[in-house]
This record gives C-alpha cells, sequence and structure tokens, in this order.
C-alpha cells in the first residue's frame, strides 16, 4: 500500500514559486489600472512597489520556509550573516532612525526579497522548477511595462490635472512614483530580453515574440527619459554580450533595431512635462550649464549626504533615514555606497559594499561557465540594477529589489545544482 503524507514540502516549495511568478505580471497589470481608475479617490497614487510590499509582507512566513533546506555549510555560513546583517540593521535603525515608517518599509522590502530569492535558489537547486519558466514568465511580463504609457496617452489632460492635484506633476505615474520608476522597471525586462537574445545558441531561432516586447520596453524607456536606464543598460549588455561564451550577433543586431524602432515610436508619443521623453530631456541637458544641473541635482544630493555621513561616521543613521534628515529631497541618495555609509558608518558600510561586490563576482564567474542564455538574461538583469544603483534608487523600492532577488535566487540555484553534479 502506496504512503501518502499531507506535507510535501517540494510541492510547496513549487506552489510558493509559482504564486510570486504569477504576482509579476498582475502587479505590473494590475496595479497600473487600478491606480488609473481610482486614483481621484485617494491623497496618494497606488504603486507596484506598494503591492509587492504587502504581497511580500503576507507571504513571508510562508517564503520563509525555504531556510529550513539551507543544509551545506556554504548555505549555513549565508544564513548566519543574513541573521547577522538584519538584527544589526533593524536593531540600529530601530534605535537611531528619526521617522520608523520609511525605513521599516524598506528593510522589511530587504528581508521578504531576500527571503523570495531564497526561495528560487532552494527550488532550482533541487529541480522543483526550471530556470527556463522562470525567465519566460518575466519576458512575457516585460510587455506590461508599457501600461503607465498607455494610460497616460489615453486621457493625457485628465492625467495633467490628476498630477497636478495630488503631487507635482513629475511625482505620479499611474502604478509607479514617477517617471524613473518606470526606468527601473523597462530597463530591466530590456536587459532581460537583450541578453538572451544576444548570447543563445545560432542553431535557435529566435523568438519574434520578444522583439515586440523589446521593442515595447525599449519605448516605455526612452519615453520615460530615464538617462540612467540607458546607461545601465549599455554597461550591462556589453559586460554580458563582451564576455559571454556564446555570441549571438544576429541576435544583437535585432535587439539594437529593436531599441532604435522604440526609440523612434518614443519620440512621436505624448510627453506629460519636462520630466519625460529620452530626446527632450538630452536636449534640455545640453542648454543648461553647471554639471548640478546635468546630472539632476544629482551632485548635490551627494554632497548633502557626505556632509551627513560625516557628522555621524561611525554609527551611521539606520536604514533608509533619507525622509528625515535635513537636505533630502528624494527617498534615497541615488548611490547604494554612500547610502551605505550613511546608513551603517563607513565601518560596517564599508563591508556591506565589499559582500555587494563579492556577491556580484561569484555571480560573474559563474555566468561565465555554463553558456547558458538563461544565465545570462538574469545576469545581465542584477548587472543592470546594481549599475542602475550608481546613481539612482532602485534599492530603496521594493519591486526592483523583488526582481534582483529572484535573478540572483535563480542564478546561484543553477551554480548550486550544477556543483552537486560535479561531486
Amino acid at each position: 500500500m502506496q504512503k501518502t503524507t499531507l506535507f510535501d514540502p517540494q510541492r510547496l516549495l513549487k506552489t510558493l514559486c509559482f504564486i510570486v511568478l504569477v504576482f509579476i505580471p498582475v502587479n505590473m497589470l494590475v496595479s497600473p489600472v487600478a491606480d488609473f481608475f481610482t486614483i481621484e479617490q485617494r491623497p496618494a497614487n497606488w504603486t507596484v512597489t506598494l503591492s509587492a510590499f504587502v504581497f511580500l509582507l503576507a507571504s513571508m512566513p510562508l517564503v520563509a520556509i525555504a531556510l529550513f533546506f539551507l543544509k551545506s555549510r556554504g548555505e549555513k555560513l549565508f544564513l548566519l550573516g543574513m541573521a547577522v546583517f538584519f538584527i544589526y540593521a533593524f536593531s540600529i535603525t530601530l534605535y537611531l532612525a528619526g521617522d520608523l515608517f520609511y525605513p521599516m518599509f524598506g528593510l522589511t522590502s530587504v528581508l521578504g526579497s531576500t527571503l523570495v530569492g531564497v526561495l528560487f535558489y532552494v527550488s532550482i537547486r533541487d529541480g522543483i522548477i526550471s530556470p527556463k519558466l522562470v525567465f519566460h514568465v518575466l519576458a512575457g511580463a516585460s510587455v506590461l511595462v508599457v501600461m503607465p504609457l498607455l494610460l497616460v496617452q489615453i486621457d493625457p489632460e485628465r492625467y495633467a490635472q490628476v498630477a497636478e492635484k495630488i503631487t507635482t506633476a513629475t511625482g505620479i505615474l499611474y502604478g509607479y512614483e514617477n517617471p524613473r520608476a518606470v526606468g527601473w522597471a523597462s530597463t530591466s525586462c530590456l536587459s532581460l530580453l537583450a541578453a538572451y537574445l544576444s548570447t543563445q545558441s545560432k542553431e535557435i531561432r529566435i523568438n519574434p515574440i520578444f522583439l515586440i516586447c523589446a521593442i515595447i520596453c525599449s519605448t516605455t524607456l526612452f519615453w520615460s527619459g530615464s538617462r540612467g536606464g540607458v546607461v545601465a543598460f549599455v554597461v550591462s549588455l556589453s559586460i554580458v554580450f563582451g564576455l559571454s561564451q556564446t555570441k549571438n550577433y544576429k541576435g544583437l543586431a535585432l535587439v539594437l533595431l529593436c531599441i532604435v524602432v522604440g526609440g523612434a515610436v518614443s519620440y512621436f508619443l505624448h510627453l506629460p512635462n519636462h520630466a519625460y521623453g529620452m530626446f527632450s530631456r538630452i536636449g534640455q541637458n545640453l542648454g543648461q550649464e553647471g554639471i548640478d544641473a546635468i546630472s539632476s541635482g544629482r551632485i548635490e544630493l551627494w554632497q548633502t549626504t557626505l556632509a551627513h555621513i560625516l557628522e555621524r561616521p561611525f554609527t551611521g543613521y539606520g536604514y533608509l533615514p533619507h525622509k528625515s534628515l535635513e537636505g533630502f529631497t528624494h527617498g534615497s541618495a541615488h548611490n547604494i555606497v554612500l547610502d551605505s555609509w550613511l546608513w551603517f558608518g563607513f565601518f560596517i558600510g564599508t563591508i556591506v559594499a565589499l559582500f555587494g561586490i563579492m556577491f556580484w563576482v561569484m555571480a560573474f564567474l559563474f555566468f561565465r561557465k555554463p553558456n547558458d542564455p538563461y544565465v545570462s538574461a538574469l545576469f545581465c538583469v542584477i548587472t543592470t540594477l546594481i549599475v542602475y544603483c550608481m546613481f539612482s534608487g532602485p534599492y530603496a523600492r521594493t519591486f526592483p529589489l523583488l526582481l534582483f532577488a529572484i535573478s540572483s535566487g535563480v542564478i546561484f540555484g543553477i551554480r548550486s545544482a550544477q556543483a552537486d553534479k560535479q561531486i
């Protein structure tokens, strides 16, 4: 007689992965549409970041089950380091923070995203789900980055009225905090598609659906006016394509063509104000004087951050203290290294930054080995977001953190699975 068990851990992990993967496109579709229809009845817009935060908060008790499947020495060392970091981060933030809401929002997002990363790591390592499934879900979801663009084009006058009523016109975008947040999402999706198409085997036919998705992502990126997104994309794709063992020049050429088409389409779309449109923003910069004006205030922001760091060089201010510190107009310093020092002081902040560098190097060394287009695509996503974090603030928002965690978990899960096969 065959025995049955009431609790199947692998089935539970598989179900949790499916729930997370389904949430990504649903969030990218529903949050902007819901925001479009209800924003006039609320004091602020509902974003994909807020939806992701609520989702992570609700699912953390279940997702945390994946921690019990970390059994190797290296995995237990990671678990110990994770526990030490979060205990310290929460403790010092609770002790030093002037206003706890934003810091706790940020730390909870990091914790939840880390747990999701562990979930995907364990599931890929044990063969519970496949990297191909993860890639195709994210690639399919990429088309939905266009939602805020479409909603603005449907009724530009209504958007202008709502934006003026709630906040400045640059401060909202249906489902997203602002056009830069749309830039984070569209750049990540474009990186995923571009890296896959340019590193897949030449014997595999290029799927035209991916090309259509690439055009949509590039159109949205150019329309959002995110210059940092273009820089992050160029840097990450150059690293991935230039150092990949498999190069598909036809795929790269088609990707570049899609980007040109997307840029051209964006030129003819309605731009709500001066903060939108890549070509419009570049034209504005050419007419400005001074590096701070050209950098959209980044230099002044970084100088303000350094001044606060020097006031507390050893302890820092706790995680994401910007809302309660004088001189900040943003929720981050738009530079993750400076923010690490601001949060935890020079010593601990430098250690955190070095661990981040070590994490990327480990992913890079593995990316160079397997000649796997799925690894290349996901590695390009995490590289794009890391480069982006040098001059913008995706690390302070839940949704980019979730994309980063899933991509990282899959890469290191494949790495662990291949290492086990070699033993």
